[in-house]
């Protein structure tokens, strides 16, 4: 453990519920925030781990752990880990903390929710599947291309803004392209999927 490591962001918490709906809440929580990935469980255990990858890091894990005190009490525990390293920086567990209001406010909404309701959730997923893949690729390409041939506006033609797209091109020798690219560049990277979406009519 490094000398000025923090110790994980940690909250548990008592909920008037029964541990097997906590259990399918805890089970469909990417139904609601999908950048939350599954990444192993333990069902004799109760134990269950996402994964969120994070700009400039390989991300965290997020631990969920289910203890039944009675028959319609739970106990939830949700920890937060770095995957490489501990936490060492106060705007590090600022994020994790936000990550853990994150996770219980999923909980909490899906196990407010019917069985149909969330059947009729796995069903709107399936079907937007393809169109998710295929638009987080466009923004992770725009991204890249505004990185590396951004001062060309080649990221502009991309996104099928060709008159930006020229201008970029007819003032590259001035570089000032370059440098909004650049700014572009981080745009995208910070940018939610929805709002990129919805920006460029993905």
């Amino acid at each position: 453990m490094a000398v000025f490591a923090i110790p994980n962001p940690k909250k548990t918490l008592n909920v008037d519920i029964a541990l097997d709906r906590v259990k399918e809440s805890v089970k469909n929580i990417t139904l609601l925030s999908p950048k939350y990935k599954f990444h192993s469980s333990n069902e004799i255990f109760n134990q269950y781990t996402y994964e969120s990858y994070e700009f400039l890091s390989l991300g965290v894990y997020i631990d969920i752990n289910l203890n039944s005190i009675s028959e319609n009490k739970t106990e939830i525990t949700v920890e937060i880990r770095r995957k490489v390293g501990t936490f060492n920086e106060s705007h590090e567990v600022t994020h994790a903390n936000q990550h853990i209001v994150n996770i219980v406010n999923s909980i909490a909404q899906l196990t407010a929710m019917s069985t149909d309701e969330i059947i009729k959730l796995k069903s709107r997923q399936s079907q937007n599947v393809p169109a998710l893949i295929k638009s987080r690729k466009e923004k992770n390409m725009a991204a890249i291309l505004s990185l590396f041939l951004g001062g060309l506006g080649i990221h502009r033609f991309y996104l099928g803004q060709t008159l930006m797209g020229v201008f970029y091109l007819i003032f590259c020798w001035t570089l000032v392209p370059a440098f909004i690219a650049f700014i572009d560049f981080f745009a995208f990277i910070f940018m939610s999927q929805n709002k990129f979406d919805l920006k460029y009519n993905v």
